[in-house]
C-alpha cells in the first residue's frame, strides 16, 4: 500500500473548501451549528467552503476541534479524518485480516505440501 503524503492527489474534496464541507456534513452539523460555535458570521463560513476565502490559523484550529478532525487533514488532507472515512477504514482492516488469512493458508499448505513430498521420496 503506497503510502499517502501531500504530494499526492487526494480523494474528492481536494481543496480547503471541500474538505471543511465533507468533515461538516460528515460531522451531521448544518452551517448555522458551526457559525454559532465558531463565532463568525455565515457568509464568513460559507466563502470558506466556496473556497473564496480561507480561515486564519485561530480558527482553522477551532474549526478543527468543533469538526473532530485534525488542522492537517483541512489542510492537506492528511491526518484525523472525518468520521464518515471509517467505512474505508474497516475495508483496509478486512483486506489486512483476509491477507493474513491466506498467508497463514499458504505456511499450512507449505508444509503439508513437504510433508507429502517426504512421504512420496520414501516410496521410491
Amino acid at each position: 500500500m503506497t503510502q499517502r503524503t501531500i504530494f499526492h492527489e487526494n480523494e474528492e474534496g481536494t481543496t480547503l473548501g471541500g474538505r471543511i464541507s465533507m468533515a461538516r456534513e460528515a460531522s451531521g452539523l448544518s452551517v448555522v451549528d458551526v457559525v454559532k460555535r465558531l463565532g463568525v458570521k455565515a457568509a464568513t463560513y460559507e466563502a470558506w467552503e466556496a473556497d473564496r476565502s480561507e480561515p486564519r490559523a485561530n480558527k482553522l484550529v477551532a474549526l478543527a476541534g468543533i469538526l473532530n478532525i485534525s488542522p492537517p487533514y483541512l489542510l492537506s488532507g492528511l491526518g484525523r479524518r472525518p468520521a464518515g472515512d471509517d467505512a474505508a477504514i474497516r475495508k483496509i482492516q478486512q483486506l489486512t485480516a483476509q491477507i493474513e488469512q491466506l498467508e497463514q493458508n499458504l505456511k499450512a499448505a507449505t508444509s503439508n505440501l513437504r510433508q507429502i513430498k517426504k512421504s512420496v521420496a520414501k516410496l521410491k
